[in-house]
């Protein structure tokens, strides 16, 4: 979001709650709902501590802040529903943050007013963020009794000295304990987050969490590399030399064991860093990488609707000072209108890291926009590589397995084609 729209202030914290999405365009969602909105994410700031190498929104040690920001949650809903009506969308998803931090008459309330906020009849994927140790039966009964069909812990490693380097603050052993109490609640769904590159790892390391993973039976694993984020612990400890980061060939290697090993274990890599059992890939993530309208409540959660988007005040005391006054005030600290080219040059971006490529016609009737003749260029500098394959007689394109090892470095040619 580092652009200003011409009509549409960037900075809009203070500014009352109604007139601020007035110059939205009024569109059905990709999928028909009626607000226009497929899809519903829900900020929690609260964690027991920072992770390292988080750069997400997330504050440790603030719960006696939960009821204030349960508060201004329900306002920041209302101001929104006002404009747009209220949201019949296809997925929710619950992030943080720990959302299962709460205790569980926390987490009741904080369902309760997302499930009365939303039309539930058209939610086929509930999700919701949880940490290992922060997971009990209490809390997985709050989750089904309020229909969560879908929990993603974040376990990242199941080597004690891999989590330590993480500063991750559960146990290895926690994670199939969580996972049984939110099976015995009668979640089926769950996703583990595996983070492979941690300084030091070796392509045993990553071997034995991925086994330990997949002995758990989840519907779905995600495997991220892990990103030394700008202005996080993790970064200014490398920077200081207290590690190195993990060599390419290295990491290069975890890469494809983790498309083999995951491959033979009956997973579809669907998206690059994302792997599912059949009919069990992460619906809500899918919203975000085709372009679809999502409506976003707390602080630091990102919203959009028809080429705008927009983002809260990353910052619980301000959110909680601009919903909480007599008249309450749209806690946004960024908005912008993309124009179409831009909107569909990162349409195509994020469409491209899914395993079933783009389909032009479909891309053009989301996005307005054909794109064919701007990544032409960019195709045949890549022609004779193999990194592309075809989608039928010319319909569309995909990366072939030799492509999505090296895609960030071709995505960021196809964006370039779409600049303004």
């Amino acid at each position: 979001m580092a652009s200003r729209s011409p009509d549409m202030p960037l900075e809009v914290l203070g500014t009352p709650v109604a007139p601020r999405f007035a110059a939205l365009p009024g569109v059905q969602g990709t999928h028909g709902s009626p607000t226009g909105f497929d899809a519903v994410y829900v900020h929690v700031p609260f964690c027991t501590t920072k992770c390292h190498y988080c750069d997400f929104y997330s504050l440790a040690g603030h719960l006696h802040e939960a009821e204030p920001y349960l508060a201004a949650l329900g306002r920041d809903i209302d101001g929104q529903i006002g404009h747009f009506g209220r949201p019949q969308p296809n997925t929710i998803f619950i992030g943080g943050g720990t959302p299962t931090l709460l205790e569980a008459p926390l987490l009741n309330r904080l369902l309760d007013l997302i499930v009365r906020s939303v039309r539930m009849d058209r939610v086929v994927e509930f999700t919701v963020e949880a940490n290992p140790n922060t997971f009990c039966p209490d809390r997985a009964r709050v989750l089904a009794a309020h229909g969560v069909n879908r929990v993603s812990f974040g376990a990242q490693s199941f080597l004690k000295r891999e989590l330590e380097v993480l500063q991750r603050d559960h146990e290895p052993e926690n994670v199939a304990q969580a996972m049984g109490y939110a099976r015995a609640a009668g979640i089926e769904n769950l996703n583990i987050d595996l983070i492979f590159g941690t300084p030091g790892q070796t392509l045993a390391d990553w071997d034995y969490s991925l086994q330990r993973a997949l002995e758990l039976q989840p519907n779905h694993v995600s495997a991220y590399s892990l990103i030394y984020e700008p202005n996080t612990p993790m970064t200014a400890r490398m920077k200081r030399g207290e590690f190195a980061v993990l060599d390419e060939e290295t990491e290069l290697g975890i890469f494809q064991h983790t498309y083999d090993t995951l491959r033979g274990a009956g997973f579809t890599r669907y998206e690059v860093s994302n792997y599912a059992r059949p009919g069990k890939e992460c619906r809500h993530n899918l919203h975000y990488w085709k372009g679809g309208n999502w409506m976003a409540w707390g602080p630091s959660a990102a919203g959009a609707y028809a080429g705008w988007r927009w983002k809260n005040v990353q910052n619980l005391a301000h959110y909680l000072e601009a919903l909480g006054g007599d008249v309450p005030t749209l806690p946004i600290t960024q908005m912008e209108r993309l124009s179409d080219v831009r909107r569909a040059g990162e349409s195509l971006m994020l469409w491209l890291r899914l395993a079933e490529g783009v389909n032009f016609a479909e891309f053009e009737a989301r996005t307005g926009v054909d794109p064919r003749g701007r990544i032409d260029a960019v195709r045949k500098k890549y022609d004779d590589l193999g990194f592309f394959a075809s989608i039928g007689e010319g319909e569309g394109l995909r990366f072939t397995e030799k492509g999505v090892v090296v895609s960030d470095h071709i995505l960021a040619d196809m964006l370039a084609a779409f600049s303004d």
